[in-house]
């Protein structure tokens, strides 16, 4: 009926989206997690139709724009892990903790609203390597890793990860820069490492770093 009324549409291929999870997953050292980026209804495809799909062959979890996008995920089934890329307003946090949302944290005011909430949501740290969009830059995390564990700043437990993006892993004529922003990133994972954070999820690459 759609394409009777309309004059375009996008068709999903499932055989061509379990043949792309499927290359990546070869490409991919066996411990590494595969999480599907359907922010933003999915690029225009469909966060539905799309992350069902993506969710039927095996990706491991979903990075999402909001908590509305990451609710709309739970009330479809999908019980694998869901972040929130963008930024969380704290009326918001509730909402986020109970549906086992994490979210991102990129900055101070964040940070200090998260702390004063009752409802704590599992987060994960921004660092900005050199994309200057949004996260800490390394030369604040200090500040960072002394406001976490402080009493008055009970978070800790919820630090789950960190990760940072690729300003331009893309060009795979101009590699120096996305290799400056790795070693970038892996200071700023030391530095919470060594201030006692385990287990982090770490991550950095979407489709282009990945390659």
């Amino acid at each position: 009926l759609m394409k009777l009324t309309v004059k375009t549409w996008i068709e999903i291929n499932k055989k061509a989206v379990q043949h792309n999870i499927k290359t990546l997953r070869r490409l991919l050292k066996p411990r590494t997690k595969l999480w599907a980026v359907v922010k933003s209804n999915a690029y225009g495809h469909g966060l539905l139709t799309f992350s069902k799909i993506a969710n039927e062959f095996g990706v491991d979890g979903f990075c999402a724009d909001s908590v509305i996008e990451g609710v709309k995920l739970r009330e479809e089934g999908i019980k694998n892990h869901i972040l929130v890329l963008g930024p969380t307003f704290k009326n918001l946090f509730k909402l986020a903790a109970e549906n086992d949302i994490t979210i991102t944290i990129s900055n101070f005011e964040s940070l200090r609203e998260l702390a004063k909430s009752r409802h704590k949501p599992n987060f994960h740290l921004k660092i900005d390597t050199g994309m200057h969009r949004q996260g800490f830059y390394t030369s604040e995390l200090p500040s960072v890793v002394r406001k976490i564990p402080n009493p008055q700043f009970p978070i800790s437990n919820y630090c789950k990860g960190i990760y940072t993006h690729f300003a331009s892993a893309k060009d795979i004529n101009y590699p120096t820069f996305t290799e400056k922003q790795f070693a970038e990133f892996q200071k700023a994972v030391r530095m919470l490492e060594r201030a006692g954070f385990r287990n982090l999820v770490k991550h950095a690459a979407a489709t282009g770093g990945a390659l």
